[in-house]
Protein backbone atom coordinates (compact mmCIF):
# COMPACT_ATOMS: atom_id res chain seq x y z
CA UNK A 1 0.00 0.00 0.00
CA UNK A 2 0.99 2.94 -1.22
CA UNK A 3 1.11 5.35 1.60
CA UNK A 4 1.28 9.24 1.38
CA UNK A 5 -0.04 11.96 2.70
CA UNK A 6 -0.75 15.35 0.23
CA UNK A 7 -2.79 17.49 2.57
CA UNK A 8 -0.93 19.75 5.16
CA UNK A 9 0.25 23.15 6.43
CA UNK A 10 3.02 25.03 7.40
CA UNK A 11 3.92 28.52 9.02
CA UNK A 12 3.03 30.37 5.97
CA UNK A 13 -0.53 29.52 6.33
CA UNK A 14 -2.39 31.36 9.14
CA UNK A 15 -3.57 29.17 11.16
CA UNK A 16 -0.11 27.27 11.82
CA UNK A 17 3.12 27.61 13.06
CA UNK A 18 4.90 24.28 11.71
CA UNK A 19 8.18 24.55 9.80
CA UNK A 20 8.22 22.35 7.04
CA UNK A 21 10.89 20.56 7.79
CA UNK A 22 9.54 19.50 10.89
CA UNK A 23 6.52 17.96 9.49
CA UNK A 24 8.85 16.22 6.76
CA UNK A 25 10.47 14.24 9.12
CA UNK A 26 7.26 13.60 11.16
CA UNK A 27 6.03 12.26 7.20
CA UNK A 28 9.35 10.10 7.75
CA UNK A 29 9.02 8.76 10.90
CA UNK A 30 4.96 7.83 9.92
CA UNK A 31 6.55 5.69 7.12
CA UNK A 32 5.18 7.72 4.05
CA UNK A 33 6.85 7.24 1.28
CA UNK A 34 4.69 10.60 -0.02
CA UNK A 35 4.25 14.17 1.52
CA UNK A 36 2.91 17.50 -0.20
CA UNK A 37 2.77 20.87 1.79
CA UNK A 38 -0.44 22.27 0.71
CA UNK A 39 -0.41 25.86 2.29
CA UNK A 40 -3.70 28.54 2.37
CA UNK A 41 -3.57 30.68 0.46
CA UNK A 42 -8.06 31.50 0.45
CA UNK A 43 -8.73 34.25 -1.68
CA UNK A 44 -10.94 35.55 1.13
CA UNK A 45 -9.29 35.48 4.56
CA UNK A 46 -10.26 34.43 8.08
CA UNK A 47 -11.40 37.52 8.39
CA UNK A 48 -14.03 37.94 5.58
CA UNK A 49 -11.11 40.69 3.78
CA UNK A 50 -10.32 40.10 -0.13
CA UNK A 51 -6.93 38.24 -0.41
CA UNK A 52 -4.99 38.83 -4.04
CA UNK A 53 -1.43 36.87 -3.86
CA UNK A 54 0.21 34.28 -1.87
CA UNK A 55 4.00 34.04 -0.80
CA UNK A 56 5.50 32.49 -3.65
CA UNK A 57 8.82 33.13 -3.00
CA UNK A 58 9.04 32.16 0.75
CA UNK A 59 7.19 28.65 -0.52
CA UNK A 60 9.44 27.68 -2.79
CA UNK A 61 12.36 28.63 -0.64
CA UNK A 62 11.10 26.20 2.36
CA UNK A 63 10.47 23.84 -0.31
CA UNK A 64 13.41 23.71 -2.24
CA UNK A 65 15.65 23.71 1.22
CA UNK A 66 13.70 20.79 2.48
CA UNK A 67 13.65 18.60 -0.30
CA UNK A 68 17.44 18.58 -0.72
CA UNK A 69 17.67 17.51 2.86
CA UNK A 70 14.83 14.71 2.76
CA UNK A 71 16.56 13.64 -0.60
CA UNK A 72 16.25 9.37 -0.43
CA UNK A 73 13.87 9.56 2.33
CA UNK A 74 10.69 10.64 1.43
CA UNK A 75 9.04 12.46 -2.07
CA UNK A 76 8.18 16.03 -1.03
CA UNK A 77 5.60 17.90 -3.46
CA UNK A 78 4.74 21.52 -3.44
CA UNK A 79 0.93 22.26 -3.48
CA UNK A 80 -1.15 24.69 -2.48
CA UNK A 81 -4.65 24.88 -1.21
CA UNK A 82 -6.53 27.44 -2.55
CA UNK A 83 -10.17 28.45 -0.88
CA UNK A 84 -12.80 30.35 -2.29
CA UNK A 85 -11.64 30.43 -6.06
CA UNK A 86 -15.39 31.48 -7.38
CA UNK A 87 -15.09 34.67 -5.22
CA UNK A 88 -12.08 36.26 -7.80
CA UNK A 89 -11.40 33.37 -10.66
CA UNK A 90 -9.18 35.78 -12.34
CA UNK A 91 -6.95 37.11 -8.83
CA UNK A 92 -6.94 32.62 -8.41
CA UNK A 93 -5.47 31.92 -12.26
CA UNK A 94 -2.95 34.69 -11.86
CA UNK A 95 -1.97 33.40 -8.36
CA UNK A 96 -1.59 29.83 -9.68
CA UNK A 97 0.45 30.48 -12.78
CA UNK A 98 2.76 31.96 -10.44
CA UNK A 99 3.24 28.53 -8.79
CA UNK A 100 5.36 27.59 -12.24
CA UNK A 101 6.60 24.56 -13.18
CA UNK A 102 7.50 23.86 -9.66
CA UNK A 103 3.85 23.61 -8.83
CA UNK A 104 2.37 20.28 -8.23
CA UNK A 105 -0.94 19.84 -6.69
CA UNK A 106 -3.85 22.25 -5.89
CA UNK A 107 -6.44 21.44 -3.78
CA UNK A 108 -9.71 23.24 -4.16
CA UNK A 109 -11.38 24.43 -1.39
CA UNK A 110 -14.23 26.71 0.18
CA UNK A 111 -13.76 27.63 3.42
CA UNK A 112 -16.07 31.13 3.91
CA UNK A 113 -19.29 32.67 3.60
CA UNK A 114 -19.06 33.90 0.27
CA UNK A 115 -21.11 37.06 -0.30
CA UNK A 116 -22.78 36.60 2.95
CA UNK A 117 -22.25 37.06 6.85
CA UNK A 118 -19.39 39.25 6.15
CA UNK A 119 -17.51 36.63 3.95
CA UNK A 120 -15.68 34.64 6.70
CA UNK A 121 -14.42 31.48 7.62
CA UNK A 122 -17.39 29.17 8.18
CA UNK A 123 -15.68 27.61 11.61
CA UNK A 124 -16.33 31.60 13.20
CA UNK A 125 -19.80 31.48 12.89
CA UNK A 126 -22.22 29.99 15.71
CA UNK A 127 -24.52 27.56 14.56
CA UNK A 128 -25.36 26.33 17.53
CA UNK A 129 -29.50 25.86 18.30
CA UNK A 130 -29.35 27.53 14.98
CA UNK A 131 -30.86 24.98 12.33
CA UNK A 132 -31.11 27.62 9.70
CA UNK A 133 -27.84 29.15 9.68
CA UNK A 134 -26.61 25.45 9.87
CA UNK A 135 -28.32 25.04 6.37
CA UNK A 136 -27.68 28.22 4.92
CA UNK A 137 -23.79 27.18 5.65
CA UNK A 138 -23.88 23.90 3.61
CA UNK A 139 -25.80 25.27 1.33
CA UNK A 140 -23.92 28.21 0.46
CA UNK A 141 -20.69 25.64 0.33
CA UNK A 142 -22.37 23.36 -2.53
CA UNK A 143 -23.34 26.53 -4.44
CA UNK A 144 -19.82 27.76 -4.43
CA UNK A 145 -18.79 24.73 -4.82
CA UNK A 146 -20.59 23.80 -7.89
CA UNK A 147 -19.40 27.06 -9.32
CA UNK A 148 -15.95 25.54 -8.75
CA UNK A 149 -16.57 22.22 -10.62
CA UNK A 150 -18.24 23.63 -13.45
CA UNK A 151 -16.84 27.29 -14.05
CA UNK A 152 -13.50 26.85 -12.54
CA UNK A 153 -12.21 23.46 -13.33
CA UNK A 154 -8.55 24.62 -13.93
CA UNK A 155 -8.53 25.99 -10.35
CA UNK A 156 -7.98 22.69 -8.54
CA UNK A 157 -6.70 19.01 -9.03
CA UNK A 158 -8.67 17.74 -6.03
CA UNK A 159 -12.32 18.80 -4.32
CA UNK A 160 -11.31 19.29 -0.67
CA UNK A 161 -13.48 18.49 2.32
CA UNK A 162 -16.41 18.34 1.28
CA UNK A 163 -17.49 18.73 4.24
CA UNK A 164 -16.25 21.19 5.82
CA UNK A 165 -18.83 23.05 6.73
CA UNK A 166 -20.13 20.18 9.34
CA UNK A 167 -17.11 20.02 11.12
CA UNK A 168 -18.38 22.90 12.52
CA UNK A 169 -21.91 22.65 12.63
CA UNK A 170 -21.61 19.36 14.26
CA UNK A 171 -18.88 20.82 16.75
CA UNK A 172 -21.85 23.30 17.84
CA UNK A 173 -24.00 20.29 18.78
CA UNK A 174 -26.27 20.82 15.65
CA UNK A 175 -27.52 17.60 13.99
CA UNK A 176 -27.20 17.77 10.07
CA UNK A 177 -25.97 15.18 7.33
CA UNK A 178 -24.36 15.62 4.25
CA UNK A 179 -26.64 12.23 3.43
CA UNK A 180 -29.48 15.34 3.43
CA UNK A 181 -27.88 16.65 0.38
CA UNK A 182 -27.18 13.53 -2.12
CA UNK A 183 -28.42 14.85 -5.08
CA UNK A 184 -26.54 17.97 -4.75
CA UNK A 185 -23.46 16.16 -3.73
CA UNK A 186 -23.76 13.44 -6.15
CA UNK A 187 -24.57 16.03 -9.34
CA UNK A 188 -21.11 18.19 -7.98
CA UNK A 189 -18.94 14.33 -8.05
CA UNK A 190 -20.33 13.65 -11.21
CA UNK A 191 -18.95 17.04 -13.14
CA UNK A 192 -15.47 16.40 -10.93
CA UNK A 193 -15.41 12.57 -12.05
CA UNK A 194 -16.09 13.71 -16.00
CA UNK A 195 -13.88 16.25 -15.84
CA UNK A 196 -10.58 14.04 -14.69
CA UNK A 197 -10.39 15.80 -11.35
CA UNK A 198 -10.05 14.24 -8.07
CA UNK A 199 -11.90 14.35 -4.44
CA UNK A 200 -9.96 14.18 -1.68
CA UNK A 201 -10.51 11.88 1.14
CA UNK A 202 -10.13 14.30 4.19
CA UNK A 203 -9.63 12.33 7.78
CA UNK A 204 -9.40 15.85 9.56
CA UNK A 205 -6.29 14.16 11.91
CA UNK A 206 -7.76 11.16 12.52
CA UNK A 207 -10.68 13.12 13.92
CA UNK A 208 -13.14 12.16 10.72
CA UNK A 209 -13.04 8.93 9.45
CA UNK A 210 -17.06 7.94 9.65
CA UNK A 211 -17.95 10.92 7.13
CA UNK A 212 -16.57 9.04 3.43
CA UNK A 213 -17.63 5.53 3.52
CA UNK A 214 -20.83 6.93 2.05
CA UNK A 215 -19.24 9.91 -0.20
CA UNK A 216 -16.79 7.28 -1.73
CA UNK A 217 -19.55 4.96 -2.44
CA UNK A 218 -21.39 8.12 -4.36
CA UNK A 219 -18.08 9.66 -5.93
CA UNK A 220 -16.88 5.81 -7.50
CA UNK A 221 -21.58 5.48 -8.83
CA UNK A 222 -20.95 8.96 -10.32
CA UNK A 223 -17.94 7.71 -12.01
CA UNK A 224 -14.96 9.28 -9.81
CA UNK A 225 -11.65 7.32 -9.82
CA UNK A 226 -9.19 9.83 -8.58
CA UNK A 227 -8.87 9.98 -5.18
CA UNK A 228 -6.59 11.73 -2.81
CA UNK A 229 -5.92 11.38 0.94
CA UNK A 230 -5.23 13.91 2.90
CA UNK A 231 -4.47 14.10 7.46
CA UNK A 232 -5.02 18.13 7.22
CA UNK A 233 -1.70 18.49 9.37
CA UNK A 234 -1.27 21.69 10.79
CA UNK A 235 1.37 20.79 13.75
CA UNK A 236 4.01 17.95 12.96
CA UNK A 237 2.51 15.35 15.48
CA UNK A 238 -0.91 15.70 13.43
CA UNK A 239 0.91 14.38 9.98
CA UNK A 240 -0.05 11.15 8.87
CA UNK A 241 -2.83 10.68 11.40
CA UNK A 242 -5.69 8.47 9.84
CA UNK A 243 -4.17 7.83 6.59
CA UNK A 244 -3.76 4.10 6.91
CA UNK A 245 -7.54 3.85 7.77
CA UNK A 246 -8.35 6.46 4.60
CA UNK A 247 -6.14 3.94 2.26
CA UNK A 248 -8.02 0.81 3.96
CA UNK A 249 -11.59 2.99 3.09
CA UNK A 250 -10.82 3.38 -0.74
CA UNK A 251 -10.10 -0.18 -0.91
CA UNK A 252 -12.98 -1.67 1.03
CA UNK A 253 -15.18 1.26 -1.35
CA UNK A 254 -13.95 -0.76 -4.39
CA UNK A 255 -10.89 2.04 -5.57
CA UNK A 256 -7.59 0.05 -6.96
CA UNK A 257 -5.43 3.37 -6.11
CA UNK A 258 -5.03 6.61 -4.47
CA UNK A 259 -3.62 9.42 -6.37
CA UNK A 260 -0.84 11.87 -6.33
CA UNK A 261 0.44 14.97 -8.09
CA UNK A 262 3.42 15.89 -10.04
CA UNK A 263 3.75 19.36 -11.55
CA UNK A 264 -0.67 18.85 -11.73
CA UNK A 265 -0.67 15.64 -13.73
CA UNK A 266 -2.40 12.68 -11.54
CA UNK A 267 -0.13 9.39 -10.81
CA UNK A 268 -2.12 6.68 -9.49
CA UNK A 269 -0.23 4.09 -6.97
CA UNK A 270 -1.79 0.90 -6.21
CA UNK A 271 -3.65 -0.07 -3.14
Amino acid sequence: MYLCDIHSHTKLSPDSEAELLDNARAAVAAGLQEFCVTDHCDLLGLDGLPVTSFQWPAAKAQYHAVKAQMEGQLILRLGLELGSAPYDPAVARDILAQGGEELDFVLGSIHNWIGMEGGRDLAFSNYRDDLALSRRAVESTLDHTWTLVTQCPDCYDSLAHIVYPLRYIHRDGVELSIADYEDRVRAIFTEVAKTDHAMEVNVCRGNDLDSWPPLLAWFRECGGSLVTVGADAHRPEDVAKGIPAALDMLKAAGFRHVTTYERRKPVLHKL
